[in-house]
């Protein structure tokens, strides 16, 4: 492997862990592998991971969920 590809698989890993939904502590690689896995809809990935159902109604994630969802 390259260093310039083993570098963008460390940021991948890096990114994949962030959490996405604050209110259920949901990361950003659980809800990618919900939409790898056919979720195409915020409630798809809300049904596969409970993201997006917190109190605060998926203000704070759903922007972010919605991009991931148009990427695919």
């Amino acid at each position: 492997m390259d260093p310039e590809e083993e570098e963008r698989r460390r940021l991948a890993i890096v990114e994949s862990y962030k959490v996405v939904c604050i209110c259920n502590k949901i990361r950003r690689g659980v809800i990618q592998r919900a939409i790898d896995d056919g979720a195409a809809t915020i409630d798809d990935v809300r049904r596969r991971t409970r993201a997006a159902t917190g109190p605060c109604g998926s203000k704070r994630c759903g922007p972010v969920i919605q991009r991931m969802l148009r990427r695919d």
